[in-house]
């Protein structure tokens, strides 16, 4: 987001001292830094927690709450899959690589309580509609990475669109007031899905993959997992926690009832 100053029109009446309208000057512009600082959101640590720029068709769907959102009732993406153990795969971790944050759950062939590999079944964490389907996704390649390496090295960390590259191949599912799951890295997408369908808790959505990750452009059978988000507006379920009460948020999210 650019902030545009306009030529200075003097707003003020007459009477008012040129101190006082270079005063009111000023606290223009510093309004005007301050937007231009803010539209890079993050959380300190060089991530970016926006939407990315619609290069995708969303069937109206607006990230900001519109009532309480239901943060409940969560069914796992992957059959007979748990939390990871580490927190490294958890929400909130640190990814220095990109000097970013992790903002999902990274589901591995390992720490996950059951066998996860390349076109493993991807499930609707819940019921909702689907807002993103990226059937025209084209592979990263040595030159994006190349590209993407070097705005990172210039401070550039929240360069959103270098970050939803990073995802890969995604699904998007919008479950209401402002709650949106997001299924990543994904090899391919199940047939009949499409922007704007329905769909249930549990309906096969699309098959684990490692689309968007470094590793896969030298070892195509590297780094196979699935990367689900957890949004909730335009963040991350618990931005900003420790680690410890990102996880009890999580284990309240797909707790078994």
């Amino acid at each position: 987001m650019t902030a545009i100053l306009r030529p200075f029109q003097n707003p003020l009446p007459s009477g008012v001292t040129r101190l006082s309208k270079l005063a009111f000057a000023l606290a223009l512009l510093l309004a005007a830094i301050t937007l231009v600082s803010a539209s890079c959101g993050g959380d300190g640590e060089g991530s970016s927690d926006s939407d990315p720029e619609p290069t995708f068709t969303t069937a109206g769907v607006s990230p900001e709450p519109t009532g309480e959102p239901e943060l409940t009732g969560f069914a796992f993406p992957i059959d007979d899959a748990c939390l990871p153990g580490g927190d490294n795969l958890m929400p909130g971790a640190p990814r220095t690589y990109r000097m970013g944050t992790h903002e999902g759950i990274d589901f591995y062939d390992s720490d996950n309580c059951t066998p996860i590999g390349e076109d493993t079944e991807v499930f609707a964490a819940k019921a909702g509609t689907i807002v993103r389907a990226d059937w025209d996704y084209e592979p990263l390649t040595y030159a994006e990475l190349a590209e993407i390496d070097a705005r990172i090295a210039g401070q550039n960390a929240c360069d959103e669109e270098s970050l939803d590259r990073f995802r890969g191949r995604q699904v998007w599912v919008d479950h209401g007031n402002g709650v949106i799951t997001r299924y990543a890295h994904l090899g391919r997408i199940a047939d009949d899905i499409e922007v704007g369908l329905s769909v249930r808790q549990g309906e096969l959505i699309a098959y684990v993959g490692n689309s968007g990750t470094p590793e896969s452009l030298d070892d195509p059978n590297a780094e196979m997992h699935l990367h689900m988000e957890l949004r909730v507006g335009d963040g991350y379920l618990g931005k900003g926690l420790s680690a410890s009460e990102v996880r009890a948020l999580y284990e309240k999210a797909f707790a078994r009832h």
